[in-house]
């Protein structure tokens, strides 16, 4: 009968260590969005001349980019950033790749197919 207890007691502590990590919530973030995460900088150009572009991306999910708020994720194998302005909001959707150790992110728009190739700060 006493060794019954013990195993019950075992039992017990173990079912309630197990279930002491069922209420935590992960602060980590996902490995491939973690390589977003930072200050990007890159050049494009246009008729009006070259200009420079920063476009930072919190781990939070949050983004500034030439001034204006927003937020980013990855959706479908694609990053999406969407920009509040006092005119409205606007959902820009990029193709991505990373190169140079991931030092490099290349982004292609979906609607206009302008490619834009950022380096990290």
């Amino acid at each position: 009968m006493k060794k019954q207890f013990e195993l019950l007691g075992v039992l017990a502590i173990l079912f309630t260590v197990e279930l002491s990590g069922c209420n935590q919530v992960s602060n980590t973030i996902n490995p491939e969005k973690n390589k977003f995460v930072g200050t990007w900088q890159g050049k494009t150009s246009d008729i009006t001349g070259v200009h420079n572009i920063t476009i930072i991306l919190f781990s939070d999910g949050t983004s500034s980019f030439k001034g204006f708020s927003g937020t980013w994720d990855l959706k479908d194998g694609k990053l999406v950033i969407e920009i509040t302005t006092g005119m409205g909001s606007g959902t820009f959707v990029f193709n991505y790749t990373f190169s140079n150790n991931d030092r490099t992110l290349t982004i292609t728009a979906m609607d206009t197919g302008t490619i834009l190739e950022l380096e990290k700060q």
